[in-house]
């Protein structure tokens, strides 16, 4: 059932699910139409203007005008589609494709294009000269099809203008990732005051694992955590994932281990909570969505492209990002019942892991950039600002790998001022006012700027 649930999920992100639904739901409106305009010619037209209707040939004509126009928009729209994804792929990354693809206003115009289509054609199907009925309303019905029509092409327009601003894109990717980390079950929002209830030791160590095979071949790309969580309370026992989200299973391969007391229970149901695919892509997963925002700032730090604005956007909302999950409770290897029972056991990052993960490549390309530099530490001057003293402990000490990648030959004094200066404002938002201005600078800077005087700085008292 909970495969079925994500296959359903799967295929209302596919680009043909929204155009499917419309079709049908045209077909029907034809048939209503077909039934209407029958039944007004056997109770002599009544209530509507006769302007409204028209002869059988004059019917005709106007449905397979309007049948061609809205062919001829539905073409437009797929090639303006297709430019839009090449752009995507060519200049920003090849993740963000699906972006544009699961985009619901776009699916929902390709959708009412391809409807629109259907539904005259259906009606010129339906229309009979034979028939004996002399005036059709069905020509005005096809009209207003196609006045909607135009009036969402021109939305359509609208819309895609906006869509190619790497800025919409890159914003777009932030909302989506943060209402995963919101709506998520396994990220909760951290307490005040944290439980001291520790979980309760592993149950079952004299009791020989159950290994579930994999029965077909393919990426795993997702795991449902939560009914395999139901699931193992259910049948009282401990499940161990040996792979994880982006690993490959080849039929036959163990992909995770059961502990039970019960002799009963069908190790082959536990595959009912993982998903394989093609694709390496996981499903709905967070790492994704930093990750297309880094592909997007190297790109654009690139010399061929050489936008560092781009790349400094970029980071802005990683810090974004990372700062709501910085709020939110991280899972961690071990996820237990209400009880505190542990249930599950699978590899989770921490958030020293999603920080070096956000900005490890950033720090490597973009160490000869003082710009990305001193983004980055605002990045991580707003997400200490946001969070408790855990994180802003975290932060502090992340610094050091950023400055120990920094190549100092390529900056000049201004540089080193302008990086020394973001440096104290890191501190202060990280509660570290009184930290050791020289240490840092005879552990990072070179020799002639391991001194106040040398960057320009009023010596501290």
């Amino acid at each position: 059932m909970h495969l079925n649930v994500h296959i359903l999920k799967k295929a209302q992100k596919s680009f043909w699910f929204v155009p499917l639904i419309f079709s049908l739901i045209s077909l029907a409106l034809a048939l209503a139409t077909f039934s209407f305009d029958w039944w007004l010619s056997q109770h002599n037209y009544p209530l509507l203007p006769k302007v409204l209707f028209a002869n059988f040939d004059l019917s005709t004509m106007i449905i397979s005008t309007i049948a061609s126009s809205i062919m001829t928009m539905t073409t437009i729209t797929f090639s303006t589609i297709m430019v839009v994804l090449t752009t995507f792929l060519s200049q920003y990354s090849p993740r963000t494709l699906q972006n544009f693809i699961n985009d619901r206003p776009t699916q929902r115009v390709l959708a009412i294009f391809v409807s629109g289509v259907v539904y005259c054609i259906t009606l010129l199907i339906l229309l009979k000269d034979e028939s004996g009925q002399e005036l059709f309303i069905s020509a005005a019905f096809a009209a207003l099809v196609a006045i909607i029509c135009l009036f969402v092409f021109v939305y359509f327009v609208h819309h895609v203008s906006n869509w190619v601003k790497v800025s919409k894109l890159i914003h777009n990717i932030t909302i989506k990732t943060n209402n995963k980390i919101e709506n998520s079950p396994l990220y909760r929002k951290k307490d005040k005051v944290e439980s001291q209830r520790g979980i309760n030791p592993l149950s079952f160590k004299d009791t020989k694992p159950c290994y579930v095979y994999s029965q077909e071949s393919g990426y795993l790309q997702h795991i449902e955590i939560e009914g395999l969580l139901r699931r193992a309370i259910s049948d009282d026992c401990i499940v161990r994932m040996i792979k994880t989200p982006g690993e490959y299973l080849l039929e036959g391969t163990a992909a995770m281990t059961v502990w039970s007391i019960h002799d009963d229970i069908k190790p082959e149901v536990y595959l009912n909570y993982i998903i394989l695919g093609p694709d390496k892509e996981p499903i709905e997963d967070i790492d994704l969505g930093i990750r297309k925002l880094v592909e997007i700032a190297l790109r654009a730090i690139s010399p061929a492209i050489n936008d560092p604005n781009t790349a400094k956007n970029c980071i802005e909302e990683i810090g974004i990002i990372l700062s709501k999950l910085a709020r939110h409770k991280l899972p961690g290897s071990y996820i237990t019942d209400k009880e505190d029972t542990i249930r599950i056991i699978l590899e989770q990052p921490t958030f020293v892991d999603y920080l070096y993960k956000s900005f490890y490549q950033l720090r490597h390309y973009g160490k000869q950039d003082i710009s990305v530099t001193t983004e980055i530490l605002r990045s991580l001057r707003m997400i200490a600002e946001n969070n408790n003293e855990d994180v802003k402990e975290i932060i502090w000490t992340f610094k050091n790998y950023i400055l120990e990648g920094i190549d100092y030959e390529s900056y000049q004094n201004l540089d080193m001022q302008y990086l020394m200066q973001h440096l104290e404002e890191l501190a202060s938002s990280c509660d570290m006012s009184d930290w050791d201005r020289d240490e840092v600078r005879n552990s990072f800077f070179p020799q002639k700027y391991q001194t106040e005087d040398a960057l320009g700085l009023e010596k501290k008292e």
